[in-house]
């Protein structure tokens, strides 16, 4: 169970701000029902336009035994079957998943690149679908294939660092799994901050509650460290907030925003973990310092006022 750390979850504010919903079937007698993937799917999703399976089968989110199902085939018996229905016309998913812009190249040499991930769009390929994430919008840019060693929570934004050539891959892996990446964030809370920093040291687990979230489980969890500094008062949308600087030490899923929570300082708009209702999650990537993986030298990003969004002015820092 989680432990007096961890917040109040609401369970129907984690399904609503989901963009799928996800249903799952356990196939064991070859006699019971359809021996085909689409057939089952048919049966179980009634509500579903049968002529719409084709276009969702290419868009994703289909899976058998936890391999990505592209099309219908024979099921193998057992087997478990998932699928992640969109709660949008896929046909409007274009619009829904912020487009990657040139711009949000901040740094780019021919080893690394550092960019901006705006908000709403995964980081890598999502198990809902396979075509709008930061790395399939990086390889079409660069003409190859990107290495991401480091991700932000999809409703995140800000800075990330890719190598964009197989020399460089390695060396910035192991610039993360040593410790040599410095990662500098900034949240919004609108709940009071009563200390000027704190670190939290607690280890970071499966919640049971709900497969997407995360919390300081001592039984499960791996070691966690985020150090916290109390910034400026600021606004958002008319709403009193707290700036709070954040700098995680380990890069554990959810991180920042279960630290935080655990703290009574749920970050603004964080509809996981008990933050006070918000257009989006004020949490940003701020900036980024590492050892350059071919020439060594210290390299050090800040995310340009431009990109930041409207609640974290240079003003408000």
């Amino acid at each position: 169970m989680p432990n007096s750390h961890d917040p109040q979850v609401d369970l129907d504010r984690i399904t609503s701000t989901l963009r799928t919903r996800y249903w799952c079937w356990t196939v064991l007698d070859p006699a019971a029902g359809p021996r085909s993937l689409l057939g089952l799917l048919r049966q179980m999703l009634p509500h579903i336009p049968e002529e719409s399976w084709a276009e969702r089968f290419d868009f994703g989110g289909v899976y058998v035994n936890g391999r990505e199902a592209l099309a219908d085939a024979e099921l193998p018996v057992p087997c478990k079957v998932e699928y992640y229905e969109p709660k949008f016309p896929i046909r409007d998913a274009a619009a829904l998943f912020p487009a990657f812009e040139r711009r949000f190249v901040v740094h780019e040499d021919d080893a690394v690149a550092v960019v901006f991930k705006p908000p709403r769009l995964s980081s890598m390929p999502a198990k809902e679908q396979r075509h709008f994430s930061l790395k399939a919008s990086l390889d079409s840019l660069f003409g190859s294939p990107v290495h991401m060693p480091s991700r932000l929570d999809v409703s995140a934004q800000g800075l990330l660092v890719v190598s964009k050539i197989p020399l460089a891959h390695a060396r910035l892996q192991q610039a993360f799994e040593s410790r040599e990446v410095d990662k500098a964030y900034v949240l919004a809370t609108a709940a009071s901050v009563p200390w000027q920093a704190r670190s939290v040291d607690l280890p970071i687990g499966r919640d049971p509650r709900h497969p997407v979230l995360r919390s300081t489980s001592a039984a499960a969890g791996q070691h966690a460290l985020t150090h916290f500094s109390r910034g400026h008062a600021a606004s958002s949308g008319g709403t009193p907030i707290t700036l709070v600087h954040a700098r995680p030490i380990t890069g554990r899923t959810h991180q920042i925003r279960v630290h935080a929570a655990s703290q009574g300082i749920p970050i603004f708009g964080d509809n996981f973990y008990g933050g006070a209702s918000a257009p989006c999650l004020h949490l940003v990537s701020f900036s980024i310092s590492l050892p350059h993986p071919v020439t060594g030298h210290r390299l050090h990003v800040v995310l340009p006022e431009a990109l930041r969004p409207d609640w974290l002015s240079a003003a408000s820092l």
